[in-house]
């Protein structure tokens, strides 16, 4: 009986060692595999977060002329507005001068 049950626990082990040994060679590959997919999916967002960065750039210099542009006319606009107000003040003055003048003579 001792005999069966020594032979018994010895191909458990061996049984065991050679799952052990197998659950070690599967760990190691899925780990190889996860790394790979991992470098992989790193440079596939690395990429893409270059085009987007890239286009946001480019959408951003677009953004900031169209900006300057709308700037400048708003700037030639005041500067109108402006001239407009300085003529409109000094022909009021004139009147006001004029009329000043014409009542006194």
């Amino acid at each position: 009986m001792t005999k069966g049950y020594t032979s018994a626990l010895a191909r458990q082990s061996w049984t065991d060692d050679r799952l052990d040994d197998r659950f070690d060679h599967l760990e190691a590959e899925m780990d190889q595999r996860f790394k790979r997919v991992e470098a992989e999916m790193k440079a596939a967002f690395r990429s893409e977060i270059a085009e987007s960065s890239a286009e946001l750039r480019r959408e951003i210099r677009e953004g900031n002329a169209e900006l300057r542009s709308e700037i400048a006319t708003l700037s030639a606009q005041f500067v109108a507005l402006n001239q407009t107000l300085i003529r409109v003040a000094f022909s009021f003055a004139v009147a006001v001068v004029a009329g000043v003048l014409f009542h006194l003579l």
